[in-house]
């Protein structure tokens, strides 16, 4: 086990972002002095090796962008820090479905594609459902998403928190379809709503492919999914930005101190939580 930090889930973006509306930036050179501060890890002070960036998600719904466009700064954030940073596409299903595939194969090697995203909430629609309807219709969006995972070999990170698009629950159709193709539930639903976590928790339980991101998860909720699913299931997630990175860092890493404020977590399974869960589904180096 490496003893190194990975940070899955990070956003960059040269203005304001806007939908949600932070900023008014963040730089991918912001984003890199935020993980080389000092973290307090069990002790230790820590930097954050490196990161895998999104673009703002507002890009992918505003403004009637292609995916290039939408993802141009992060494109070349990438290319600009190839040892630091990875990229994660966010596909809009609604728009030219073809075009975003056949652009990302063309990306996954040159900027190192290393998952993909959904956004349900962002971009209004339901995954696939077991009813036929809106089952089928999301079913024609949302497959050949899962089939680019599955060629590229490479997992799917959904957006989850909101109604009526990101219960966690509604992954469980999608999961079953694909049960070759890591999915990364984001936030594990609580982003909104922190009892989501519980319904994320049996997700993943009762799904051998689901995993559950820490992002805005708060602590109960994250000591019962240590001990409903043990430390390889849970991912630590930042969100960041707009959410502050060392935050989300210290929820994960105090799951080490003793009950009640912690689970007694080794240093062996904070590690896999905070960076060797997400370096291997996303086969990223450390």
């Amino acid at each position: 086990m490496k003893y190194t930090i990975l940070d899955p889930h990070t956003h960059i973006i040269p203005h304001r972002e806007p939908v949600w509306g932070w900023g008014p930036h963040f730089y991918a050179e912001e984003l890199l002095e935020t993980l080389d501060r000092g973290y307090d890890v069990m002790g230790e002070n820590k930097r954050i090796e490196k990161a895998i960036v999104m673009t703002g998600i507002g890009l992918t719904a505003v403004g009637h962008r292609s995916i290039t466009e939408s993802h141009e700064y992060a494109l070349e954030s990438v290319k600009k820090y190839p040892d630091r940073l990875y990229l994660n596409p966010i596909i809009n299903p609604r728009l030219d479905l073809e075009d975003q595939l056949y652009t990302i194969r063309e990306w996954k090697d040159e900027y190192q594609v290393v998952m993909l995203k959904l956004h349900p909430s962002m971009h209004n629609y339901y995954l696939p459902t077991y009813r036929p309807y809106p089952g089928e219709a999301s079913k024609k969006m949302i497959y050949p998403t899962f089939e680019l995972c599955r060629e590229l070999d490479v997992p799917m990170m959904i957006h989850m928190g909101e109604a009526p698009y990101s219960f966690p629950a509604q992954i469980a159709p999608i999961a079953e379809a694909f049960p070759d193709v890591p999915i990364i539930c984001a936030h594990s639903g609580a982003n909104n709503v922190p009892s989501n976590a519980l319904d994320a928790i049996l997700l993943a339980k009762t799904h051998d492919n689901v995993y559950l991101g820490s992002s805005w998860v708060q602590m109960p909720e994250l000591i019962e999914m240590y001990y409903a699913l043990g430390p390889e299931k849970i991912i630590y997630e930042s969100d960041c930005s707009p959410a502050a990175l060392g935050q989300a860092l210290r929820l994960v890493t105090n799951l080490h101190l003793p009950l009640p404020l912690g689970v007694g977590a080794s240093k062996d399974e904070v590690y896999r939580m905070i960076g060797g869960n997400a370096a291997e589904l996303c086969k990223i180096p450390l």
